[in-house]
């Protein structure tokens, strides 16, 4: 038979209850292994409703103070890493409410006044988003300026832009490393929209219909940097939208993060050679000495994996639960907590990778020396001399064809060899066909050339200086 514990409960809510709770069960519903990581919001909610309680005096100021104090002691133990953390106390709440009794005495029973560990949780939850999600916008807003860093010394090295994973046109690595920038900034974006979405304080909810005690949501709601409080206590207890919303953001960047991962461990392949990323951040081959392997990139593409699974776990849960509040809600923190720190290591080291590696110029410069990727510039410049494009189009696709069955380049066509296509093409033109004129010309809002690059830039550094 399974081991029973022996005397009276000590649970918060023991006093139904005729016999122990069964261990194993005890092991199986406790959260304190995964959601001590929930203590400083914990004792932030318990600081601002204690001084509430005393407010509306359902607490005298002895005893407030008395449970401030003890707080105090607490959060000080938990950073020196000696808090006694038990298991037969289930979670944090009643970890932190039991250690409390056993510093201050009678006034730690009175902190839970007015509180259900339902409205307790969903507030130390969003407390959580709220901190996790400010943490990500700001490791963003450095990454992209890392990107702007890298875009402004880099700006003068071409390379070829892919589509299909074939050469397409020529680019700069500035309008490169931008491009990146723009993923990361879109899930800075989602961050913050997060953070704003949580205005509303849910606690005074209770378990789920509020409390005939004489209490003040609001008070308690503007000490802790809330604008009101939520509406109905029902929603409140099991709103879990927040923490979807919080996992979406992290699937998003998680997926850009995969893909540039993925691009630049082909880039550091000896077949491209585009990238060159310290070793630092590369490991070697137990059995080939020659390897760098780009262990890093690798674990970044597939924890992207694991933050999708959380997600998708998180929504499995919620997909078929009733109102209010029911255990299944337990499980949703093991996902969000892994997530969150899944991807603040993810940027943290992707960021250095991308602020510190180098592009090989030379093998850019031979990726490049194959001038097919100015045909769509030939092809554009013949609609300049009146040619709709899609014969134009055709025209240069004949170009092209001829070229690579002659093994030559397109800047070595000569006027007459132009003209035997089209009479439209000017003097000269074949000498003019350059990776750099063509970045150059493409001088509109969105494109490559340096100055729209750089403009760009300043409109993304007045969005992260808040003007």
């Amino acid at each position: 038979m399974p081991e029973k514990s022996g005397g009276n409960p000590e649970k918060l809510w023991g006093g139904r209850f005729s016999e122990s709770t069964d261990r194993e069960v005890e092991m199986f519903t406790q959260s304190i292994s995964f959601d001590r990581a929930l203590w400083q919001q914990d004792i932030k909610g318990s600081r601002a409703h204690a001084a509430m309680l005393l407010k509306v005096h359902l607490l005298t100021e002895e005893e407030e103070h008395l449970i401030q104090e003890g707080l105090s002691r607490i959060e000080k133990e938990i950073k020196d890493e000696i808090f006694p953390f038990r298991d037969e106390y289930e979670d944090i709440h009643m970890n932190i409410e039991k250690r409390l009794f056993e510093l201050v005495g009678t006034p730690a029973q009175k902190i839970h006044t007015a509180r259900s560990r339902n409205d307790q949780v969903a507030l130390d939850l969003r407390l959580y988003v709220i901190d996790r999600s400010r943490e990500m916008a700001g490791l963003l807003a450095e990454f992209v300026r890392v990107l702007i860093g890298q875009s402004r010394r880099m700006r003068e090295i071409l390379l070829p832009g892919y589509t299909h994973l074939q050469q397409a046109q020529p680019i700069s690595a500035g309008y490169y490393f931008m491009a990146h920038a723009e993923r990361l900034l879109r899930d800075r974006r989602r961050f913050l929209e997060v953070d704003r979405g949580l205005t509303l304080s849910p606690l005074g909810s209770g378990a789920l219909a509020g409390t005939t005690l004489p209490i003040d949501r609001e008070s308690v709601a503007r000490q802790l940097g809330f604008s009101g409080v939520t509406g109905n206590g029902l929603d409140a207890v099991s709103d879990r939208d927040f923490v979807a919303d919080f996992l979406h953001a992290a699937v998003m960047l998680s997926l850009h993060l995969s893909g540039w991962a993925e691009e630049w461990i082909l880039w550091s392949t000896r077949e491209f050679g585009f990238v060159r990323i310290p070793d630092r951040y590369m490991t070697g081959s137990s059995m080939m000495p020659q390897k760098r392997n780009p262990d890093v990139l690798e674990l970044i593409r597939g924890k992207t994996g694991r933050v999708i699974g959380h997600y998708m776990g998180l929504a499995t849960i919620l997909k078929g639960l009733p109102l209010s509040y029911n255990r299944d809600l337990q499980e949703d923190k093991e996902h969000l907590f892994d997530a969150a720190e899944t991807i603040r290591q993810s940027v943290t080291l992707f960021m250095r990778i991308a602020g510190e590696s180098v592009l090989d110029e030379d093998r850019l410069r031979q990726a490049l020396s194959g001038d097919e990727l100015l045909a769509t510039d030939m092809a554009e410049d013949l609609v300049r001399g009146g040619i709709p494009f899609r014969e134009a189009h055709a025209i240069v696709g004949r170009i092209v064809a001829r070229c690579e069955r002659d093994r030559r380049k397109l800047a070595s066509l000569t006027d007459e060899e132009l003209h035997e296509f089209s009479p439209a093409f000017p003097k000269g033109y074949a000498s003019a066909l350059t990776p750099e004129n063509s970045v150059r010309r493409r001088d509109l809002p969105g494109g490559p050339a340096p100055e729209r690059v750089e403009e760009r830039i300043r409109e993304i550094e007045r969005e992260l200086d808040g003007r």
